[in-house]
Parts: C-alpha cells; structure tokens; sequence
C-alpha cells in the first residue's frame, strides 16, 4: 500500500516538475535564437564595415608612404593614424554590442605639445600598430565571416519562400542553388512546398553558423582592439 501510494504521488507530481523543464526549454531555445538573429546583424554589420575598412586602409597606406619623403607626409601619417582610431572605433562598438560588453580604447598621451611629440607618440604606440593590422585582419576576415553567414541565411530565405515565388521565374533551369538543385528544377508548387521544407531543416545550421561567424569575429576584435592589460588606466 504504501509503495502504490509513492507511485501515485510521483505520477502526480510528474507532469506539475515537467512541465518547468519545458518552459525553461522553451525559453532557452528562444534566448538562443534571439541571439543568433543579432549575430546574423552583426555579421552583416562586419560584412559592410569590412569593405568601409579595406578602402580606408589602401587610400591610407597608400598616401602615406607615397608622401612620407615630403614633409607634409608626416602630417598625412598623423592624420591616417586618426582615422585608424575613428574606423576601429566603429569596430569596437560593434564587437561590444555582440558581446554585451564594452571594449575600451587604450592609446598613448603625448607627453607635451608640439608636432614632434605628436608624431613620436603615435608612430611609437602599440595600439597604433595593432589597429593598422586589425583593419588588414577584418578586410578579409571579417567580409569573409560576414559574406557566409548572410549568404547561408540568404539561401534560407530564398528556400523557405520559394512557394511565393517560385512561378515568377522565366528561367528556372538557369537558376543554379536556388530553383535548379542539380537532381531537379522546381517549377510545381509541389516542389517548391518541399524545398521551403529543406529549408526550414537548414535554419538552424546557418543561424549556428552566424553564431559561430560572429562569436570568432568579436572575440578576435577584443583581442585586438582591446587594452593589452586590465590594470592599463590610459584611457583614450
């Protein structure tokens, strides 16, 4: 009697413990997705500030050493290292919003006034150099990350819609990827039914992979961009 009595108090009580698991479930996966959707923005984000960044750096480096034999290519340098900390700037805030954390700027004061100062402490600050090859590091990282994660979402969408319009193609054969999938072409409603299914499958694999896209980029722009240590107090 009293066994049963156990066993009907655990029945009883299994749906009321399980069904707290499945509403946290619930709100884990929707956590997950919600953050995977910001780092499908982010990663579009970092695939258009890679080619702001990829021009800056060649019109930059370009002028300064073709300049630096006059004297106005010092000025040039100086102003190019600006820009440096303008451009990553931009990077650092968006690196903080992906990983919901600031990441500080750390550069060095000129001791005193004057040009000379000016020039010896930029061309001597670390961050300096760490900035010139973090714009080389995200022009081809960074679209490189960007461009796959937004082209894997973009396929998604493309097949999960398909159904809307699918008909509206003259040329379904010549759509390679998208209505031509090598075994077959969809032009029936039937099959554009069951390629927006394959679709809905290859959701989830190309939100992990923006996850992972941008998880690497942020990370990485920390690493960088960031101070060299946390006890460092020169802030810019």
């Amino acid at each position: 009697m009293r066994a049963l009595a156990t066993t009907q108090i655990t029945t009883k009580a299994g749906p009321g413990v399980a069904e707290p698991r499945r509403e946290a479930r619930t709100r884990g996966l929707l956590t997950w997705t919600i953050e995977a959707l910001r780092d499908l923005v982010y990663a579009g984000a970092v695939f258009m500030w890679s080619i702001v960044a990829f021009t800056i750096l060649v019109t930059g480096v370009s002028l300064t050493i073709s300049l630096l034999v006059l004297i106005i290519g010092v000025f040039v340098w100086i102003a190019f290292a600006y820009v440096l900390r303008w451009t990553t700037w931009v990077d650092r805030q968006l690196a903080g919003w992906r990983r919901h954390e600031p990441i500080r700027a750390v550069y060095r004061r000129p001791p005193a006034r004057g040009l000379m100062s000016l020039l010896k402490t930029v061309s001597s600050d670390p961050q300096t150099w760490r900035d010139l090859g973090w714009l080389a590091v995200t022009s081809i990282a960074g679209f490189a990350l960007g461009l796959a994660a937004i082209t894997s979402a973009g396929i998604v969408v493309a097949y999960v819609s398909m159904p809307v319009w699918y008909w509206a193609v003259s040329d379904p054969g010549g759509q390679y990827g998208l209505t031509n999938l090598g075994l077959s072409t969809v032009d029936t409603l039937g099959e554009a039914v069951a390629v927006a299914g394959i679709g809905l499958v290859l959701a989830p694999l190309a939100l992990l992979l923006a996850r992972g896209c941008a998880t690497a980029h942020a990370e990485l722009a920390a690493r960088v961009l960031g101070p060299p240590c946390p006890q460092d107090s020169r802030t810019r």
